[in-house]
Parts: structure tokens; C-alpha cells; sequence
């Protein structure tokens, strides 16, 4: 959403601070104003918020309020249904199940609103070139990591989770192509010291990287091609690993998808030729018990036969 969106621009004017300041806290003041009118009331000018319009992926504020407009019912909604902490002591079994599935339409909405276009386009070309997606996590990230590099490995890349990084996995690294792997890193307040070393190290090496975390102005972004921000929350009564989980989980399952469709053509092919496998070795599976069963009814007639005789 816009108003995510804003709360993480950088590079900003002190004039476009003052306005950021001032549309956050008045919302619904957008639907209301002009653009002379919000620049009077802001203490800014018209020219700053075309600015920030543009910074904002707008070609003016006539665009901008539009989707703002479109955006606010839904935005007035969340605010209504999930508050910050969403379970208290007074909380019911219904309240479980109707608020725990808001928090992952939250955290996709606020992560998707996040995603700029170009980053996207910039991030399937990286991932359509790589033979290797390496995933680096420490923690409850190093568990995530080893899930999602097993979706990766559906897509025919070879995918592998790492919790460190040692001497010969760089001489590995150096042996390759710059294009031909893709590291990613998972850090849930971008500020993991383990995962900022091994950012630093692999750079040395000019394999591409692309960092998961909360804000784009975090260290380790600096080492890294690109990043994504994704949805956090701090604290344990926002279920806060859950919210985390939920946008990361929307993230990895669009670069699947990329790989996927990159890959596809191969794919369809695996897949019958997988299918075609299974069916040959099924069929091989019914001879064989045939051929038992036969040889069990021949040896049961000869048994008989023998009795008689």
C-alpha cells in the first residue's frame, strides 16, 4: 500500500519529510484536498509533492490520489479488524481463527505494496540465469532456508541452505561464474552480524545476492545486488514470527514461481518423462505379481496332483 510504501522511502528532502510526516498522520486528508491545498496545510509546496508523487511510482498527484482513494476503504478495514497486537487476555477461539488469517492477508498486502516492479524484473533475470540458489539463514531462518531450497530444487536449479559459510565453499564460489549463482539471505531485523560477514565475503567473489529483511537501509543491503522488504513486528504478543513466516513465505513463493516459469518448457518434459517412469515401472510391478501369482497357482495344482497320485 502507498502509505507502507512511504514509510520506507529514503533519499528524502526535508520538505518531503515534512510531507510524509503529515500524510501519515492525517489519511484522510488526502481524499479531501487539492494539490495546493495539502501543500498549504503541510507547510510544503506543489512542487514537493509532485516530487514525492514520483518517488512514490506516480506521474503526478492526480495519479496518486486515485490510488490512494482505491487503497483507503481497505486500509480504514485492516485498521478496523487487526490492531497491532491482535490477541489479549480476554481473547476467544474465534478470535484465533478470524484474526490469524487477516495477519497473513496483512503481511502479504503490506509485503506486496513493498515490491517494485523493476526489482522483480531485475531479480528473474537472475534467477532464470542460475544454476546454483544458495540460501543463508541462521536460526529459525536456517529451518526456512532448507524448506525453501527444496522448492527451488522442484524447479530444476540446484538449491542448498547454509547456516555458515566456510574457506573452500569461496573457492567454490570463485570457480564459477559471476551469473551462475544466486545467494540469498534471510534476516529477519536486517541487522544479523553472521549474515552481514557472509554477505561482505561472498561480494568478494561477484556472485549475485539478494537480501530479505525488514528496511532497505539496513548494512547488509549494501553488499548485496538487491533487496526485498518484507513485513516484521517485534514483539511476541504480534506473533511476530508468524507475521514474518507468512511475507516471507509470499516472497520465496514468487521466485519459485519465476524459476518455474523460466524453466518451464524443461519441466514438462521431466514431468512426462517422471509420469512415463512411473508407469513403466507400475507395469512391471503388475507382471511381476502375475508371474508370482501364476507360479503360486501352478504350484498349488501340482501339490494337488501329487496328493492324488
Amino acid at each position: 500500500m502507498i502509505i507502507d510504501k512511504m514509510k520506507i522511502l529514503d533519499h528524502l528532502t526535508i520538505q518531503e519529510k515534512y510531507l510524509v510526516d503529515y500524510i501519515i498522520n492525517n489519511q484522510e486528508d488526502i481524499l479531501k484536498k487539492n494539490i495546493n491545498e495539502l501543500a498549504k496545510l503541510s507547510y510544503t509546496s506543489s512542487a514537493t509533492i509532485s516530487r514525492l508523487c514520483k518517488k512514490l511510482g506516480f506521474n503526478g498527484y492526480k495519479e496518486f490520489k486515485y490510488q490512494y482513494a482505491a487503497e483507503y476503504s481497505h486500509l480504514l478495514e485492516l485498521k478496523n479488524d487487526f490492531k497491532i497486537e491482535p490477541f489479549s487476555s480476554e481473547s476467544s477461539i474465534d478470535d484465533a481463527l478470524n484474526k490469524i488469517e487477516l495477519l497473513h492477508k496483512r503481511a502479504i498486502e503490506y509485503t506486496k505494496s513493498l515490491l517494485d516492479r523493476q526489482v522483480i524484473e531485475r531479480i528473474y533475470q537472475l534467477i532464470k540465469n542460475a544454476k546454483y540458489i544458495e540460501i543463508y539463514g541462521t536460526g529459525i531462518n536456517f529451518s526456512l532456508a532448507e524448506i525453501y531450497s527444496l522448492n527451488f530444487e522442484e524447479e530444476g536449479v540446484i538449491s542448498k541452505a547454509y547456516n555458515s559459510l566456510n574457506p573452500m565453499h569461496l573457492q567454490y564460489l570463485k570457480q564459477r561464474k559471476p551469473n551462475d549463482t544466486v545467494c540469498i539471505y534471510l534476516t529477519h531485523t536486517g541487522q544479523n552480524k553472521e549474515m552481514l560477514k557472509i554477505a561482505k565475503d561472498i561480494r568478494k567473489f561477484h556472485a549475485k545476492s539478494i537480501v530479505i529483511c525488514d528496511h532497505k537501509k539496513r548494512e547488509i543491503c549494501k553488499y548485496c545486488d538487491e533487496t526485498i522488504v518484507i513485513m516484521t513486528t517485534q514483539n511476541t504478543t504480534e506473533l511476530s514470527n508468524a507475521v514474518y513466516i507468512a511475507s516471507l513465505q509470499y516472497v520465496f513463493n514468487i521466485f519459485t514461481s519465476l524459476k518455474l516459469i523460466s524453466n518451464y518448457s524443461y519441466l514438462e518434459e521431466t514431468t512426462k518423462a517422471v509420469d512415463k517412469f512411473k508407469m513403466g515401472e507400475w507395469l512391471w510391478i503388475k507382471v511381476f505379481y502375475g508371474v508370482v501369482l501364476l507360479l503360486l497357482i501352478n504350484t498349488k495344482v501340482a501339490i494337488k496332483k501329487d496328493i492324488k497320485d
